[in-house]
């Protein structure tokens, strides 16, 4: 769910149109936002104990 998260928080609400609901796949912020909120969402479930660097 953390990755699903990140991906919506990506586009303003602004931005949002009839056909751009998600960013486009080669959307550079798509990778470091999904990564940073997966690992944060293992940090806080127990899954994971260390911060990403």
């Amino acid at each position: 769910m953390a990755a699903v998260y990140a991906i919506t928080n990506l586009i303003q609400p602004q931005e949002l149109t009839h056909d751009y609901v998600i960013p486009n796949a080669f959307d550079n912020r798509v990778v470091e936002s999904v990564a940073n909120d997966v690992a944060e969402a293992a940090i806080q479930s127990g899954v994971a104990r260390k911060k990403p660097k």
